[in-house]
């Protein structure tokens, strides 16, 4: 019942010289694809005509249409594209996050009769740089460094 073929779109809308209705866009049809609040003022204050068409909807041109298509499409390929690069920033983030954080030791590493608590401590220790002493300092060549306890106000 609906599936006949449909006759060229010139048989259907009959051209006439001063006919401009077959050129037309309802406004109705373009917020199918666009957001309705950018047709209705919005186009008022850019100087597009809006029209009625020969069944009395408000419709705009063809060209208009298309400008409009187009920029909606423009500005969803900005959106997506501002998009894409907040999630990268996120994305590289949350890898500098997860670097920073400790992953312990592997259980491999941990002795026999030792708690894991107390390998994962003494593997936190090790991991900090430590102070040479006197000796360490006096063999290495670099002679002996004083290191106070108590840093002294200065006078």
């Amino acid at each position: 019942m609906f599936r006949t073929t449909a006759p060229p779109l010139d048989v259907m809308i009959p051209t006439e010289a001063g006919n401009t209705c077959c050129h037309l866009i309802p406004l109705s049809v373009l917020e199918l694809d666009l957001p309705a609040p950018q047709l209705g003022s919005h186009l008022a204050g850019r100087g597009v005509e809006i029209t009625l068409d020969d069944i009395g909807r408000l419709s705009v041109s063809r060209d208009v249409a298309r400008m409009l298509l187009n920029e909606h499409r423009e500005a969803e390929a900005e959106q997506a594209r501002r998009r894409a690069e907040v999630e990268q920033r996120l994305i590289e983030q949350d890898q500098l996050r997860q670097a920073q954080i400790w992953r312990g030791i592997p259980a491999s590493h941990i002795p026999d009769g030792l708690a894991p608590a107390q390998a994962m401590f003494a593997a936190e220790r090790e991991s900090q740089p430590r102070r040479r002493s006197v000796v360490e300092d006096a063999l290495a060549g670099g002679g002996a460094v004083f290191h106070p306890i108590q840093h002294e106000a200065d006078e």
